[in-house]
């Protein structure tokens, strides 16, 4: 598939899914001011057609066509929300096509950085794809290097600006994180590894926040103050967030999570607007950090 149709696809697919219902001549109307349509080529309603059928290989996406309104429609949007690929190009494309739209004014968007973004991403996930071990020269933040390592990438994972590759690492039976941005050399092994059958990245981290992956799971209850319970609202910390207790002062968040790194410093993010009060231990921990934090300023 050449980069044009896929982003005629991706168009169009957006298109349908913002208007809820549309008009084969309201989309052929929004196409010819679409900044993709460089050309300046008009929607005809066979090329559309074909679009559908492909989308429907492509994305599993139905576009379907309501009777007597003869209006155009999404029939399973829950398809674009479980399959968190198909949900990332939508909403990466939508924001793609905005700015697009909008270039005049490009001094005044202000974006963020992903400086490990793409330098190796696509070597990986071809041997993540073709499940080909791959040897790496690593370098971490303490200064320890790792020469000639071979691993099995499993899956990547983007979090706060940073790419990692989650492998296996045969020589000590377990999942390790790599950044992109550490990997110094890469190369693509002859030699193949069986990915687990039985193995979901998104069970892997389900009752973690972030990449760490080395705490027990336990019962977290934080204490929102102020506004800070409507920003945990809309947008939860984890997916097991639910409320305990609410006033006009504070409210409580419950959490079944693992207290990582992560989890931790996301804490910390939110100042005195977040209090940690159960378990005992985990309060301390926060507590101790905050004093030595304290102990810097005396």
């Amino acid at each position: 598939m050449t980069d044009r149709l896929f982003s005629k696809y991706l168009w169009l697919i957006t298109t349908i899914h913002d208007a809820g219902k549309i008009s084969f001549e309201d989309i052929a109307s929004r196409w010819n001011d679409a900044y993709i349509n460089d050309l300046h080529q008009p929607l005809k309603l066979r090329t559309f057609h074909n679009h559908r059928n492909a989308i429907l290989m492509q994305f599993g996406v139905v576009i379907e066509c309501q009777r007597g309104s003869n209006l155009y429609y999404i029939e399973n949007p829950d398809v674009l929300k479980k399959d968190s690929i198909n949900q990332w190009l939508l909403d990466s494309f939508a924001v793609s096509n905005l700015l697009m739209d909008n270039r005049t004014i490009s001094d005044r968007i202000m974006l963020e950085d992903v400086p490990s973004g793409r330098y190796y991403l696509e070597i990986i996930i071809k041997a993540i794809r073709e499940n080909y071990q791959i040897s790496i020269d690593y370098e971490d933040f303490f200064g320890n290097t790792i020469q000639g390592l071979t691993i099995s990438p499993y899956f990547i994972r983007l979090f706060k600006r940073r790419w990692y590759v989650l492998a296996f690492v045969a020589q000590e039976k377990e999942i390790h994180r790599f950044g992109l941005d550490r990997i110094k050399r890469i190369e693509v092994l002859e030699s193949m590894f069986n990915y687990p059958k039985d193995f979901s990245p998104q069970d892997y981290y389900t009752d973690y926040y972030g990449v760490f992956h080395d705490a027990e799971l336990t019962t977290i209850r934080l204490k929102a103050y102020g506004v800070k319970a409507n920003y945990l609202r809309s947008l939860p910390l984890h997916h097991s967030q639910h409320e305990i207790e609410s006033n006009n002062v504070y409210t409580i968040f419950e959490y079944r999570i693992a207290p990582t790194y992560d989890f931790i410093q996301e804490i910390l993010n939110h100042a005195n607007q977040l209090e940690v009060l159960s378990p005992e231990f985990f309060r301390q921990q926060i507590k101790a950090i905050i004093q030595e934090m304290y102990s810097f300023y005396e």
